[in-house]
């Protein structure tokens, strides 16, 4: 092609046609350049293309990651139920004369101590603000749950942080003036029989250094079950938004 429009112009040239080969120079420069914004309009069309495959795939895998979250989330709860069921029921009891057995207490305080703790994944999430790919994405709802989602976890890992303090702090109490034996023996990895020593873990229930470290407890699940109905609402709004259907994100 090349070879072609330069023989024409010598032709040209040949023949002194200087006013057509002007007009011939300037048709093809204008030729050039047309060429060269369709490459470029095609090359955008291309780079578009891709980015749109990134972001689909970038929002298939946040929807992958919280589906996920939300299974890990409503296992939790299913603890987190059970803790503040026995919870409230020991913090019930307090100076209760007649709730003296043994057995009740250690199977209630098994549950009490144990400490709901949720890890979400973060990775693709977390990939996509590290990139910047977080604000190129086109669907304005979506960047700003992931920004909100963001924010409430750094809430959410504070109240966690708090509720594993408070247990710390009850075992602590319990290995002093009670029996963790007699406590362990209520789970199932435990294969071993209660303490023979004359210690009753029902007679905490009378103290109220004990009482304060149970209503701290009660206090942050109670925190804790309010934070996790958040977090589901939260999540179901972001695996909405990246549900892709057959026309695309």
């Amino acid at each position: 092609m090349i070879k072609f429009f330069r023989k024409i112009r010598q032709n040209l040239i040949m023949e002194n046609k200087t006013s057509k080969y002007f007009r011939y120079a300037i048709g093809e420069i204008v030729l050039v350049v047309i060429g060269i914004l369709i490459a470029l309009q095609i090359n955008n069309w291309n780079e578009e293309r891709l980015e749109n495959n990134r972001e689909k795939i970038t929002v298939q895998n946040l929807n992958t990651e919280f589906q996920e979250n939300l299974r890990d989330l409503d296992s939790i709860n299913t603890i987190l139920k059970r803790t503040i069921l026995a919870t409230e029921t020991i913090f019930a009891k307090f100076k209760e004369e007649d709730f003296q057995e043994t057995d009740p207490i250690d199977s209630l305080l098994h549950h009490v101590i144990e400490s709901p703790s949720w890890k979400p994944s973060e990775f693709v999430l977390n990939d996509l603000q590290n990139s910047g790919g977080l604000s190129k994405l086109n669907n304005p709802e979506l960047k700003i749950l992931l920004f909100n989602w963001s924010r409430f976890f750094k809430e959410l890992q504070e109240t966690m942080d708090q509720t594993e303090k408070t247990n710390v702090n009850l075992i602590e109490y319990i290995r002093e003036h009670g029996s963790l034996r007699n406590i362990d023996t209520k789970s199932k990895i435990f294969p071993y029989r209660r303490s023979q020593l004359k210690m009753n873990n029902a007679s905490l229930l009378q103290n109220i250094q004990f009482e304060n470290y149970i209503d701290d407890k009660l206090y942050v699940l109670k925190e804790f079950e309010i934070a996790y109905t958040q977090a589901k609402i939260l999540i179901q709004k972001i695996l909405k938004e990246t549900t892709i259907d057959e026309k695309g994100p």
